[in-house]
């Protein structure tokens, strides 16, 4: 087992400067979660690219893209959804954790 999440320079999934304090705000209030994943999460998440497939899918996909996220980038992100048929694209000009945790605090920037 390795730490889910951890702060910069510790080893762990993410240990983006801001996935910490973001990550702990996911975890609701009075709930015990373990700061804990399988080692081997991180060997898939190396080569996980959810993406690389965009162009194959016919149906409608919405791309909420992050420009500070420091865990999923964007750019790579909008690589792929510009080559997905039915895309739409929702750029935010906040971090990661930010869209999930604070959502009255973001606008997207451009659709």
């Amino acid at each position: 087992m390795v730490p889910t999440v951890g702060n910069p320079g510790e080893v762990a999934l993410m240990n983006a400067p801001d996935a910490y304090p973001g990550y702990l705000k996911l975890i609701p209030e009075g709930v015990e979660l373990p700061n804990e994943v399988a080692a081997r999460i991180g060997l898939k998440v190396i080569t996980y690219r959810p993406g690389r497939l965009a162009a194959k899918i016919s149906c409608p996909i919405l791309f909420c893209v992050c420009e500070t996220d420091s865990v999923a980038p964007a750019v790579p992100t909008l690589r792929y959804a510009v080559k997905a048929p039915r895309g739409e694209v929702r750029i935010y000009s906040e971090g990661h954790f930010t869209i999930y945790v604070d959502p009255e605090r973001f606008q997207p920037s451009s659709v």
